[in-house]
């Protein structure tokens, strides 16, 4: 277990040198949500989907970057490369996920522009998921009184029971990450992130081979 923590750990940049204007100010420790780097299979085909979901394309070196506030999506697959064995789904990262201020609204405007969305669990008209190309699983909440269109939201982790008190405990003595509640699940909050904890008693993918990579990484500027 210490190793998946060790995993995913590094999503979050460290404020010093901090330089990008939409991320959320850090925490005492000088945390805040940062990047998630996508090794993808079709770059110009995840660009796309992030754009219209409001996200702002930039190009930082050789990579394509798609912005939103809270958080850089990182989109590469270096030369030579292999592509990605699976999804987010049944990894240690089950999923990822943005506020918007009402979900009806955005999967109207999503499904004009070709975003793969689809209502949310039970009939719920404030849940939607979003299913990149890559496989990344993106889940679509409402917060009618935020001020910005999106913004991101949560980390989604999968672990084993047992795991759960280590798991939140190495977040707070780390990176600040104040412990609590999201709905059922334990959990632990950063600028920009909520980091949620789920049991699952299903094998547990490695990183190795995945669509999304945890890295520290200087943002750019804006």
């Amino acid at each position: 277990m210490k190793r998946l923590i060790s995993i995913c750990c590094a999503v979050w940049l460290l404020a010093g040198g901090l330089a990008w204007a939409q991320a959320f100010p850090p925490n005492a420790e000088g945390v805040t949500m940062g990047h998630w780097h996508l090794n993808s299979r079709d770059v110009e085909a995840n660009k796309r989907i992030f754009v219209a979901m409001g996200g702002t394309a930039i190009k930082a070196g050789n990579f394509e970057v798609v912005r939103f506030p809270g958080v850089a999506v990182y989109l590469h697959q270096g030369p030579g490369a292999a592509p990605p064995a699976g999804g987010t789904v049944g990894t240690v990262v089950n999923h990822v996920g943005f506020l918007v201020q009402n979900v009806q609204e955005a999967m109207a405007r999503w499904k004009a522009a070709g975003v793969p969305v689809v209502p949310g669990n039970n009939g719920r008209t404030d849940q939607a998921f979003v299913t990149t190309p890559d496989a990344v699983r993106i889940e679509i909440l409402e917060d009618k009184n935020q001020k910005m269109p999106i913004q991101h939201h949560h980390i989604h982790f999968n672990v084993p029971e047992s795991a759960i008190p280590e798991v939140q405990a190495w977040y707070f003595k780390h990176f600040g990450a104040t412990p609590g509640m999201r709905g059922q699940n334990k959990a632990g909050d950063i600028p920009g992130a909520n980091l949620s904890y789920s049991a699952t008693t299903m094998p547990i993918a490695t990183a190795s081979g995945g669509v999304i990579t945890m890295k520290a990484r200087q943002l750019p500027t804006a």
